[in-house]
């Protein structure tokens, strides 16, 4: 026990009883290895100290049901890390007087100190159905000898029992990385304190052989919801169940047992969170059941969906919800001090989805970056920022941003295409007044918006939706689909699963370049992969029903895309290549207002047969001709750079 050692506690009740209970002890051992030295083994047996009952050993021994044995060898022990010079001068004494003995603490050496040759404790006592074992308070290492039997092998207490005994309430060593302490102080909306009364109801009739089954899109929630519950009666702890899952056999052994362990000593309750990425190949269903049937007290159990577990324990299943578009407006209305009447307040509640404590820190971020005076609505537009920034840490490097600056001038279409785009627009800006006010709410939905846009390249697909993005103050996140998509079964579902997860807090659109590629025709299954593919695109097609914000689709081949994907679609729309007309009004965009285009007879380009992508590649290059040149911008310059692009796709120059 090296690292495990803390700083005594010199100034705690705790420590002083524990230090003169391990004194008298080792000075019982010391008198004892003395007189097995003379011969004299018949009269002496081991004996507890009159101050045992005023010490934590005391509560170990009646929370765990512990045997003398057992209590004795926690004891012994617990002597020799706080005595080891006195405790390993008795094993040395005991080494003398009889060489079957070991110059350490060893299950031999204790049987004989307490005295416990014939008890039936004793027989199970080292093995793993034993308590010492179970609850994980002692640990048998190696001999210097591998062929030593196991009655010699060292035995010491573990480090998370031997903190205890010193009097610290921290969290055990075993369970640090995997485990921190959950509090109850997050702020609940109004459905989340009703499902906190059902739940804590179901726990009255028995937390024993009762838990709880959160589940959900948000876990921040879920935590919330936990936090209040298990609080209730006492501490309770969070335990990452795939963290824990990452790590060797000995290890989630060794937790699992200290769970065990730690809640009957301190009536702690726990939350299993089973909503991380278990390691390949592996499922947390099975170490989620482990501990919850070795877990004592208050149990609650979070994951995306519910856990098919065989426990003795009822779980009542709970779905936790986010706050509604109003109560989170409601929120932000009171944290930045400003009236609900303000009109981009319904669009923060209605865009954003977050917990009323992620509210209230972005409310007073958003403050605290302004003057005391400032008004109500540059209150709002600041959340809105503060909020939108916060994403982006959220997304990282999940999926590329990807800067808008075009504006609805940029966008050259015919009339009912920008209809469609204007639509798109609305739909996503007036979501809250229709679906709330108005009652039109899809039950079991979210408030996805999801919009196809088809046609060849440089037509304006990816402008579109940069246009949209900028209209609506959004971010704009391009999705990678060669780094989303994995040749290892359940990997782009896991990857995927996090970008959505991310941006499902609002304040972005996600653009998929190529969607076909991901979101194509199921195929008829012939083999796993088959299955597999097919299980990505349902992957998909669910969380697009999910989905909280606005997801474009781009594609040159609509006919390619999956028919059940179609019918979840709100808007489709078909660009085409730019007719005469167009192509004129893009080619005068396409040079910047600077510099002098007066040579250029754009009428005459806009016969040429290529889109706006093709126009806007010509234009960088005829300027680049034109400033290696030193000369000024002319049709002869833009016509050369034009027969470039025509032999770059390939075309027949004339």
């Amino acid at each position: 026990m090296t690292d495990a050692v803390v700083p005594f506690m010199t100034d705690s009740l705790v420590y002083s009883s524990l230090v003169a209970v391990c004194d008298e002890v080792s000075a019982q051992i010391f008198h004892l290895s003395l007189e097995e030295s003379a011969g004299q083994t018949e009269s002496s047996v081991f004996a507890f100290p009159d101050t045992f009952g005023q010490t934590r050993l005391e509560d170990l021994r009646q929370q765990l049901n512990l045997s003398d044995f057992e209590a004795g060898v926690v004891t012994l022990c617990a002597a020799m890390e706080f005595f080891p010079e006195r405790m390993l001068a008795a094993c040395a004494t005991a080494l003398q007087a009889e060489s079957s003995y070991s110059a350490f603490l060893a299950p031999t050496l204790l049987r004989r100190w307490l005295g416990a040759y014939t008890t039936t404790t004793d027989v199970t006592a080292f093995q793993a159905e034993g308590n010492l074992t179970r609850f994980h308070l002692i640990e048998c290492g190696q001999s210097a000898n591998s062929s030593v039997v196991e009655a010699l092998m060292p035995v010491r207490i573990t480090a998370g029992l031997l903190i205890y005994l010193q009097g610290d309430d921290g969290l055990p060593s075993e369970l640090r990385g995997v485990a921190q302490a959950l509090p109850a102080s997050a702020l609940l909306s109004g459905s989340q304190q009703a499902l906190l009364v059902q739940a804590a109801k179901h726990l009255s009739r028995g937390a024993a052989d009762r838990g709880v089954m959160l589940y959900g899109q948000h876990a921040e929630d879920m935590r919330a919801l936990a936090g209040h519950l298990l609080s209730a009666s006492g501490s309770a702890v969070h335990l990452d169940v795939a963290a824990l899952a990452a790590r060797s056999a000995e290890e989630v052994t060794a937790a699992v047992r200290t769970l065990g362990r730690e809640g009957r000593l301190r009536a702690q309750g726990v939350l299993l969170d089973a909503t991380g990425d278990a390691p390949e190949g592996q499922s947390l269903d099975g170490l989620t059941q482990q501990l919850l049937n070795e877990a004592a007290g208050s149990v609650a159990v979070m994951a995306a969906a519910p856990m098919p577990l065989s426990t003795s324990r009822a779980l009542l299943p709970l779905e936790v919800t986010s706050p509604s578009p109003a109560e989170q407006r409601a929120h932000w209305a009171a944290a930045l001090g400003v009236s609900e009447e303000q009109p981009l307040l319904a669009q923060l509640g209605d865009q954003f989805r977050l917990s009323l404590d992620r509210i209230a820190t972005l409310a007073r971020e958003a403050r605290l970056a302004l003057p005391g005076n400032a008004s109500h609505a540059s209150r709002v537009e600041r959340a809105w920022e503060t909020a939108r920034t916060a994403n982006r840490r959220l997304m990282g490097g999940l999926a590329e941003r990807v800067a808008t600056r075009a504006t609805w001038d940029d966008l050259i279409l015919p009339v009912s295409e920008g209809n469609v785009l204007r639509q798109i627009a609305a739909h996503v800006r007036h979501r809250s007044q229709v679906y709330e006010q108005l009652g039109l709410a899809r039950p079991g939905r979210g408030r996805a918006i999801t919009v196809l846009f088809s046609g060849p390249s440089g037509t304006g697909k990816t402008l579109s939706a940069e246009v949209l993005a900028q209209d609506l103050q959004l971010d704009l996140y391009r999705i990678d689909l060669s780094s989303t998509v994995s040749k290892y079964i359940g990997e782009t579902e896991k990857n995927l699963r996090k970008i959505f997860d991310a941006a499902d807090q609002g304040g972005c659109i996600l653009l998929f370049d190529e969607a076909d590629s991901v979101f194509g025709k199921r195929g008829e299954v012939r083999d796993s992969n088959d299955r597999y593919a097919n299980i990505q695109v349902n992957y998909l097609l669910q969380r697009l029903e999910t989905f909280n914000g606005l997801a474009v689709l781009t594609t040159n081949l609509e006919s390619s895309m999956d028919v059940a994907f179609m019918r979840r679609i709100q808007f489709v729309l078909n660009f085409r290549a730019p007719q005469p007309a167009e192509r004129e009004r893009l080619w005068r965009l396409a040079f910047p207002p600077a510099l002098d285009s007066t040579g250029v007879d754009f009428r005459a380009l806009s016969q040429a047969d290529v889109s706006g992508g093709n126009i806007r590649s010509v234009a960088m290059n005829a300027v680049f001709m034109a400033v290696s040149r030193g000369e000024s911008l002319s049709q002869e310059i833009v016509t050369e750079a034009l027969h470039l692009e025509y032999r770059k796709l390939g075309r027949l120059v004339l």
